[in-house]
């Protein structure tokens, strides 16, 4: 298995589609694919901002199989400033949801009582998502891959204790089309609940949790392609994020 993080390093760099490793080993198991991960994350060698969870709503989950969410990491050249017009170089798929910037350094699990005393406030964030498999999506594949991780936008920071964490309404608009509408306290269990997860869950397969590092806890009313257009995404609240695609 030590092949594949190259391969997916150098389709990364090209801009092709990831290789899939299950066309030609089709036993893979969902451990080996986060080894394979974490393997192809340090071969990147570049600076990470936080971690994601994936695949947090049931219908996701159903449609790859599984019962509980995946997790990547996020690379900090990987975030999109609002002031810039946004070229995707790939299919990539709009997602709301709420990020948590950590405090300290997180060493051992957590649990649902404290898990926010760890963090220094919340930010409204889009996620651009991007699987770019070449062929169908599974989730030893997606795993591997790094969980569709491509780009994110940090909205404007808000105090955790300023706000009912599972009580937003989350919008997300082009132009005056709603695109996406959901509850914060859909994702899994609430956001403690995620965050608990994903904490631990990154713990689990070996990644470092340092200070300042942002926690996606889950998208948030489902996703959205990624068209050129003018978008603006609202979280109750919290201050809504605007931003631009354009055609690569």
């Amino acid at each position: 298995m030590n092949e594949w993080p190259e391969k997916f390093l150098h389709a990364d760099r090209v801009h092709e589609p990831y290789p899939r490793i299950t066309a030609s080993r089709s036993t893979c198991t969902a451990q080996t694919a986060y080894a394979i991960q974490q393997a192809y994350v340090g071969l990147r060698n570049e600076p990470i901002a936080g971690y994601k969870a994936a695949l947090t709503a049931t219908q996701a989950q159903n449609a790859l199989r599984t019962d509980e969410p995946i997790m990547g990491a996020l690379f900090k050249h990987c975030e999109y400033k609002t002031t810039e017009s946004i070229a995707l170089k790939r299919a990539a798929l709009l997602e709301t949801e709420i990020g948590y910037r950590t405090a300290v350094s997180i060493t051992a699990p957590v649990t649902e009582a404290h898990v926010l005393d760890l963090f220094t406030c919340c930010h409204p964030m889009i996620e651009i998502a991007s699987p770019n498999l070449a062929g169908p999506i599974n989730l030893v594949d997606l795993i591997a891959t790094n969980s569709a991780s491509y780009g994110f936008i940090v909205g404007q920071p808000c105090a955790i204790n300023d706000i009912q964490l599972d009580e937003l309404s989350v919008e997300l608009h082009r132009g005056n089309e709603v695109l996406l509408s959901g509850k914060s306290a859909e994702v899994l269990n609430g956001q403690r609940s995620a965050l608990v997860w994903l904490i631990n869950e990154t713990l689990k397969q070996g990644y470092a949790i340092e200070p300042g590092q942002i926690f996606m806890s889950g998208s948030i009313g489902g996703m959205a392609a990624a068209k050129p257009g003018i978008y603006r995404a609202c979280f109750g609240s919290l201050k809504p994020i605007e931003f631009t695609i354009t055609a690569a």
